[in-house]
């Protein structure tokens, strides 16, 4: 008899996951058709196109970790728009506080070059550096709604573009620029300031990562202020008539979206190029900031949703740059596709009613 209970309620736990799933399979089924109509049209082999956008990732040391690369950055710039999301709120500005963050990193890295500082020690103040940094840049337009009621879409794209020009300035800029560079960049990081690799391919940055999705899923499941983003973000109004308080629940969302957009900077300044360098926050000829966001409404947002959707997008956009290499399809048509596949996920997942991923 107990036998027959858990089988039964592991037969509607499976019914339940095909159901929610079917919305996301459909998307991937007709996002995936529309793009292979339009590449035949255009006259490219479409199975080899499809077998090098999805595969890519998988057959070679190089793709592997090229995705690992990207799905780094993406995550993080992801839960920078997924947390604010939790309560209803559009952060925007993702790629702004990925800017800023990476900004000042390199800024307090350069500065601190002649204190001679151990790894150990000046890696952990240059990831606080831009944690904080993206923190307060995001701050700013969760101040300005709670305080004055301005959208954060309006200010989080109007803070992008500060950060663009900031990235300018500091990179062009005395005693930050670096000499005789035909490119807008500043002077390299010192060794100790730069993240280790390991196994001689990635680097430390896949740890942090790790790390920030652990401290995530806690923070939103097992916390008072988990429970208390959740609350606002499902009815506002009764979360303030229980004793919430709406201004720092918001201003509390925004400051760690921020933060982790911050740190998303400062691992790619630390990691990858070992110096701020224009450019430093685009990946594919896009902003990770825009993937951020089109990967956390895949997923609604769900912190264990967040690096299922990052990875997937990770392959494709490395799929997307081989297939633009190698068979020369534009990697316009993939952003397509990811635009196709966000929007019927959200409309065939409104019309079934839910999500597998909870």
């Amino acid at each position: 008899m107990v036998g027959q209970e858990v089988s039964l309620k592991q037969t509607t736990k499976l019914q339940k996951i095909w159901v929610g799933s079917k919305p996301y399979i459909l998307a991937l089924l007709i996002a995936f058709g529309i793009t292979g109509a339009i590449i035949g049209l255009l006259g490219y082999n479409v199975l080899k196109a499809y077998q090098t956008l999805l595969f890519t990732s998988f057959t070679s040391q190089r793709g592997i970790i090229e995705t690992l690369k990207k799905f780094i950055p993406l995550t993080l710039t992801t839960y920078a728009f997924a947390i604010p999301f939790k309560i209803r709120f559009f952060n925007i500005g993702g790629w702004g506080q990925m800017l800023f963050g990476g900004t000042i990193t390199a800024i307090v890295g350069i500065a601190l070059a002649g204190f001679n500082l151990p790894a150990i020690i000046f890696i952990p103040i240059l990831i606080l550096v831009a944690m904080a940094a993206g923190g307060v840049f995001a701050l700013i337009a969760g101040f300005l709604k709670a305080y004055y009621n301005i959208n954060p879409i309006i200010s989080t794209i109007m803070l992008n573009f500060i950060a663009i020009y900031f990235v300018n300035f500091i990179a062009t800029t005395e005693p930050w620029k670096a000499p005789r560079t035909g490119h807008p960049m500043s002077l390299k990081l010192p060794e100790a300031a730069r993240l280790p690799e390991l196994f001689g391919q990635i680097h430390f940055g896949i740890v942090i990562v790790a790390l920030v999705i652990i401290a995530v899923y806690y923070l939103i499941n097992k916390t008072v202020l988990g429970y208390e983003i959740i609350a606002t973000g499902i009815n506002p109004d009764a979360a303030s008539v229980y004793g919430i308080k709406m201004r720092r629940t918001l201003m509390l969302t925004f400051l760690i979206g921020g933060a982790l957009g911050g740190l998303a900077g400062g691992i790619e300044v630390m990691g990858v190029h070992q110096r701020l360098i224009e450019g430093f926050a685009l990946t594919s000829g896009a902003q990770y900031g825009i993937f951020g966001i089109l990967t956390a409404l895949i997923c609604q947002g769900n912190p264990l949703g967040v690096p299922l959707s990052s990875i997937f997008i990770s392959i494709l956009l490395v799929g997307a740059d081989a297939m633009q290499r190698t068979l020369q399809v534009p990697v316009e048509l993939v952003f397509l596709s990811q635009a196709i596949i966000v929007l019927f996920i959200v409309v065939l997942r409104r019309r079934a009613g839910g999500s597998f991923i909870q």
